[in-house]
This record gives structure tokens, sequence and C-alpha cells, in this order.
């Protein structure tokens, strides 16, 4: 009976304990069940954080490169604006150059203008007072000389000279200037007209050049004319006498006829 009792007993521990393994190892499946989820919602978290992080990552590069897209607009707007300020400014002072040159070039011409003009009534007030030789013509005879006679210089050069005829002494011939040279002589008659009698008339003193001055022989003679300014017809008229014409330039007088004739 007692052996009875304790088989039952022992049967009823083990009952029990078969029970409680069930229950510990349900438990233990639930555990096991709740982890696999836990850990699948770990790696699922993980996973969104992993695409939220490259999001992010990816927007961060893309406003970063919005950014230095902007930085180099904004750097080649200010180099271009630099640029443009750069040429405006160059292009100010270069209209600010040529203006000041037309200035002065304004300045230039009036003043060469203003010396000719004063130049031309020196001329003039000397023509009417009978003084052109001695105030235009002489300071210039020896630049004459040498333009006319081109391959030589002149050696003396003198004005107002006078010579009585060797034979006659009564006659006086009178040369405004007369330039001498090596082998050429330059003689220039100052006249406020000039016409066909006229130009006969200094033929005709020229002939007898020798007479008076008989150093001068034996030279080749050039003829010149001088006034404050000769017309054009004048200068074709001087050309058919093979006479050169010496007339006021811009400053000086000058021979206004080289080579015409």
């Amino acid at each position: 009976m007692e052996i009875e009792e304790r088989v039952i007993s022992v049967e009823e521990a083990l009952a029990k304990f078969i029970e409680r393994s069930g229950e510990i190892l349900a438990a233990n499946r639930e555990d096991i069940a709740s982890i696999r989820e836990g850990v699948a919602e770990i790696r699922a978290s993980s996973a969104r954080t992993d695409r939220q992080l490259l999001q992010l990552q990816q927007q961060a590069d893309k406003d970063r490169a919005q950014a230095e897209k902007e930085r180099e607009q904004d750097r080649a707007q200010a180099e271009k604006q630099r640029e443009q300020d750069l040429a405006q400014a160059e292009k100010r002072r270069e209209q600010d150059r040529q203006q000041a040159e037309q200035e002065r070039e304004q300045d230039r011409r009036q003043a060469e203008q203003e010396r000719r003009d004063f130049n031309k009534r020196l001329a003039e007030l000397s023509d009417s007072m009978g003084t052109l030789v001695e105030d235009m013509v002489a300071p210039c005879g020896f630049k004459l000389a040498r333009a006319i006679f081109g391959d030589q210089e002149a050696e003396t050069c003198g004005i107002r000279l006078k010579a009585r005829h060797p034979v006659n002494r009564g006659e006086l011939m009178e040369l405004d200037l007369l330039a001498v040279g090596p082998s050429k002589v330059l003689v220039v008659e100052v006249k406020r007209r000039m016409d066909a009698a006229k130009a006969e008339e200094y033929r005709q003193k020229l002939a007898r050049l020798p007479e008076f001055f008989p150093a001068l022989a034996g030279k080749t003679l050039c003829a010149a004319v001088a006034s404050v300014y000769l017309e054009p017809s004048v200068v074709a008229f001087l050309n058919r006498q093979k006479l050169y014409g010496i007339a006021m330039g811009d400053e000086i007088m000058e021979v206004v006829n080289l080579g015409q004739f």
C-alpha cells in the first residue's frame, strides 16, 4: 500500500514536472519569438536609420553642390562685373585721353593759326611800311638760297645793296637781297604786285647785273620775286618767266614754286 502511494506520488510529480516543463518551453518559445521580433524590429529600424542617413547624406551632398554652384555663379558674376567695371573705367580713361588729346590738338592748331596770322600781319605791316626785306626776307636769306641752290649754300648774304655803274657813274642799281654761293647767285626783288611789265623790267635789270657787280660775272643767276602773298595765277606767271616766287609761309618766308620750271 505504501509502495503504491509512492508510485502514485512519483507519477504525479513527473506529471507536474512534464506539465511545468511544457509551460517553461512554451514560455521560452514565446520569449524566443519575442526576441526574434525585437531583432527584426532592430534590423528594420537600423535599415530605416541607414536609409535616413543616406538620404541626409544625399541631401547634404546636393546642398553642398548647390551652394558650390551658387558660389561659382556669384564668383563668375563678380568677375564679370569686375571686368565690366574695368572695361568701363578703361573706356572712360580712353575717352578722357582722347578728349585731352583733342583739346591739346585744338590748342596747338589755334596757337599755330595765331602764329601764322601774326606773321602774316607782321609781313603785311612790313610790306606797307616798305620794310618787308629787313623784317621778313633778310632773316631767311641763307635758308632761301640753300633751298634754291640745292647743291650748295650761300657764302654771303646782304640786303639793300647799291652799286654805281663803273662807267656811267650816274647810274645806280639797288638789290633788295643778294646771296652769293660758290657758283650761283640769288637776287631777290620785293614786289607788292607782279605783272608782265614789271617782270620785263626786272629781267632787264638782271641782264645788267654784271655791269654793276662784276664779281658776279660767270656765276649762275637765280632770280626771285618776294611778296607777302602770291596768287596761284601769279605763281603760274612766274613759272613761265622762270622766276622763283617767295611768299609768307606758316612762320617764315618760303619758296613756293621749287621744281616747277
